[in-house]
């Protein structure tokens, strides 16, 4: 007996719309307002000033649903020509994303549009479109003949706009692995927010046409109930993990650590020093507390200490740029500027003297382990044994 896989890839493509439109709202910067989903194309991505018009193509097999002669590549650029027939001014503002999660041929006709970048490139495939118009199959000639009616800048101008993405992952739109959103979270955890988020899309899409309103989902929304949903999945929060620290210290015995000859190089006073000494003890003794209560995994603390790196090179950047007069003075500005960051673990900032100790733990070096940060901008020449170290 035969089976129609018809009405299944249907659906399956159905599915994928809201897969594109939930990375896509998790991809999101400050500049998307909204994202839209069967509203003026399959997905819409509306930014400030303009906005990304998307047709997904789903495959339920390896291959490509965009041959050179597909319903899928031309009924798309079909629909993109009437927009612009419609309304002509809206190339200025639009880009047209084509995405699948079928694998493109390195010479197709697709991959050819997504590389015409610039005049003479769009004008070939402008002249092969209208060379391949006349010898169109029956089901394809009225796509043809939408595109025959643009005129040559029209068409190249949409040529230059589209952008076609291929093997985008059919279970979740694309590279889990890449939202910067989830990147603090196992592989298993990554997966459980991205589908709890993507019913939640699907239901506030279906709620949004029950009651007459366009089926848009704004940036707003989706990063309030992504909160929501962060709050619920940690257990235990950290900060009530952070238990009060010992401040009975004798400072003396931390003279000679890395971190602390650090903070000599740039001449900072007593008192800087001690409260180092004091955030670096706090740091290390809460991560180990963390560790023992299975609270955050060794891949997040990774991570935050990538994101405390970053927050370094910034503030690095930003000092050493200035006319200071000394380098003891740029030095203390980078201190400065990277201490007064907040940091965050599993989307919860932490406290400063957590922050500022994690800071002084990576600043830190002993004999064979060089420091990942520093203030002064010669740190690592100082750190490897130069008079002044």
């Amino acid at each position: 007996m035969s089976t129609d896989h018809s009405a299944s890839s249907q659906a399956l493509g159905y599915v994928y719309q809201f897969d594109r439109a939930t990375y896509r709202l998790f991809q999101s910067g400050v500049d998307v307002v909204e994202i839209g989903v069967e509203d003026i194309d399959d997905v819409s991505v509306h930014l400030d000033n303009g906005v990304i018009l998307e047709q997904d193509k789903s495959t339920v097999n390896s291959g490509s649903p965009l041959s050179d002669r597909s319903v899928a590549l031309w009924k798309t650029l079909h629909i993109w020509a009437e927009m612009i027939l419609d309304a002509p001014s809206i190339i200025d503002t639009t880009e047209f994303h084509l995405a699948t999660n079928g694998s493109l041929s390195a010479k197709c006709l697709a991959r050819r549009i997504n590389r015409a970048t610039d005049k003479e490139s769009t004008k070939v495939i402008c002249r092969e479109l209208r060379d391949m118009i006349p010898s169109l199959r029956e089901d394809l000639i009225p796509f043809g003949k939408t595109l025959s009616i643009l005129s040559d800048e029209q068409l190249c101008n949409l040529i230059i706009k589209i952008s076609v993405f291929d093997k985008l992952s059919a279970k979740f739109g694309g590279n889990i692995e890449e939202l910067q959103a989830l990147r603090v979270f196992e592989p298993g955890m990554k997966v459980g927010l991205f589908d709890q988020m993507n019913g939640w899309v699907k239901r506030k899409i279906r709620e949004l046409v029950e009651t007459g309103k366009q089926p848009r989902i704004t940036r707003a929304d989706f990063d309030k109930e992504l909160q929501g949903l962060f709050r619920k999945v940690t257990v235990a929060r950290l900060s009530a993990i952070i238990e009060p620290f010992d401040m009975d210290v004798d400072i003396s015995q931390y003279e000679s650590h890395g971190f602390v000859k650090q903070l000599d190089w740039i001449s900072v006073n007593e008192d800087v020093i001690r409260e180092a000494i004091l955030d670096f003890l706090h740091a290390q003794d809460t991560r180990l507390k963390w560790s023992d209560n299975n609270v955050v995994s060794e891949t997040a603390l990774q991570q935050y200490e990538k994101d405390l790196k970053k927050c370094w090179e910034t503030a690095s950047r930003r000092a050493y740029r200035q006319h200071f007069p000394t380098d003891e003075l740029k030095g203390q500005e980078c201190l400065d500027l990277t201490l007064e960051q907040n940091t965050f673990i599993h989307n919860e900032i932490m406290p400063k003297s957590i922050s500022c100790g994690n800071f002084h733990t990576l600043a830190h070096f002993i004999d064979d382990q060089d420091p990942v940060i520093g203030w002064h901008p010669n740190f690592k020449s100082f750190s490897k044994g130069s008079p002044k170290s």
